[in-house]
């Protein structure tokens, strides 16, 4: 009896090699003999999924926004506040190694989405899905009093606006912004935005929290 092969779990794999790569010799070091190595399989079954870099590429791109949706998902079920709302705005951040992954592959594609309707449009859902995340951590805590009353779409713009230039500037700056200085911006924003009274002393609990 032939072995049932599940090709949706295959195509996961192997996009999640890609994104191991990625992490480990830059964009730049993605090739389909490297990620076959990576993933344990042989170049041709790989060939039989993706025909080239490009589209390994494109696979670690989408395997990228499903880690991202899965784990802010997780951030706004199990944290609340300011500190939900720092962490749905820090997983689009390059903080950690996984992290620093995702953005290497969605900084790759910014430029050829220019170009490409198709991956634009993969590009615009994916900020079009974390704008949301934000906005409806920014009304959560504009219910609780913890942010001040206003316009949460704007709020939501400016604050993914900013985590990319800040994200860019860690990575491509010849003087890097570490880690913990990404942090200390986040919290700089969140009291710019916080309620007058009693904001400042619950930004810093949260500035404690960010992982």
């Amino acid at each position: 009896m032939p072995k049932i092969v599940d090709h949706e779990q295959r195509r996961e794999e192997i996009a999640k090699a890609v994104l191991r790569v990625v992490a480990r010799e830059g964009v730049g070091g993605v090739t389909v003999r490297d990620v076959a190595r990576e993933a344990g399989w042989s170049t041709g079954v790989l060939c039989h999924y993706f025909d080239n870099k490009r589209e390994l590429l494109i696979g670690g791109l989408r395997e990228a926004a499903r880690v991202i949706v899965l784990r802010m998902a997780r951030i706004m079920r199990d944290r609340t506040g300011l500190d939900r709302l720092r962490g749905v705005i820090e997983e689009g951040m390059p903080l950690d190694e996984q992290r620093e992954a995702l953005c290497r592959i969605f900084f790759f594609f910014w430029a050829e989405g220019v170009n490409d309707p198709a991956l634009s449009a993969e590009l615009a859902a994916y900020y079009d899905w974390w704008r949301g995340q934000i906005r409806q951590a920014i009304e959560y805590c504009q219910a609780d009093g913890s942010v001040r009353a206003l316009d949460p779409e704007a709020l939501a713009e400016m604050f993914v606006a900013v985590a990319d230039g800040v994200a860019v500037q860690a990575m491509f700056n010849t003087r890097k912004i570490s880690k913990p200085h990404q942090r200390d911006h986040v919290g700089q924003w969140l009291e710019i935005v916080g309620a007058e009274a009693g904001a400042d002393s619950r930004v810093s609990r949260a500035a404690g929290r960010g992982k």
